[in-house]
């Protein structure tokens, strides 16, 4: 116990020897004419040890928490066009039609418009996995990054009564979102069991708008994913109204 006390006490006083002057090299030193100099003026150490420490406190702010910015939203082309090439099954033109609107929006730092892909199918044609490849090779944290919204009609929008209710949380969860990360991505699962008028509410984000209210969201994408009869042949997949 004695030795663990003195050994805590001597690091304590190593410590405090860099914060308050004593007689000591790191306080005191002789330049070449053999004058002895004060090696570390303690006002300015404190400022150099107190911007250093609010430099290195942000960055690891950036690197611990999502924040909107390129540590954590970092489009992969490349990664989004192996993962679509390899992991999706049969939906060749629908991965290439996807792979080309991605990219091209990403890539594009001022767009006119949000991308809006709505995507076509019965069960098990892939249209959820899409989103989740979309969401891994932009975000860091994938689906559960802080700027992936999922909204299924079932879980968050069940009773018809409740549609203006429903609307008007919509808009404001849509546009606190994106005031806070332009480049959020929504997504809205079983389209074909939402009522139309909620759909209808969020339209005008959808459009040519340099703004709404102050915001804009020609950075934001959107994904509505909808089941269709069995009878289909194949998955429709409709990218910007194309």
């Amino acid at each position: 116990m004695a030795a663990a006390l003195t050994g805590f006490l001597a690091r304590y006083q190593n410590v405090l020897y860099y914060f308050q002057e004593c007689c000591r090299p790191e306080w005191i030193s002789c330049n070449k004419t053999g004058r002895l100099v004060e090696a570390i003026e303690p006002v300015s150490t404190s400022l150099l040890l107190g911007t250093g420490a609010a430099v290195l406190g942000r960055k690891l702010y950036h690197y611990l928490y999502e924040t909107c910015d390129e540590n954590w939203l970092n489009f992969k082309a490349t990664g989004l066009k192996n993962d679509l090439n390899m992991k999706l099954y049969g939906q060749h033109v629908a991965a290439q039609v996807i792979l080309k609107a991605v990219t091209g929006f990403m890539n594009n730092e001022n767009p006119k418009k949000p991308l809006v892909l709505s995507l076509h199918g019965w069960t098990g044609t892939g249209k959820n996995f899409v989103s989740q490849i979309i969401a891994e090779n932009i975000y860091e944290k994938g689906m559960t990054s802080n700027f992936v919204h999922l909204f299924t009609a079932t879980a968050h929008f069940p009773h018809e009564a409740h549609i203006d209710t429903y609307k008007t949380q919509l808009q404001e969860w849509i546009r606190g979102n994106v005031s806070i990360c332009p480049r959020s991505l929504f997504i809205f699962d079983e389209m074909d069991k939402m009522h139309p008028g909620l759909i209808d509410s969020i339209k005008p984000y959808l459009d040519f708008y340099d703004n709404l209210n102050g915001v804009s969201y020609r950075q934001a994408i959107f994904i509505f994913l909808r089941s269709v009869a069995l009878y289909f042949s194949k998955s429709v997949i409709k990218a910007n109204g194309h």
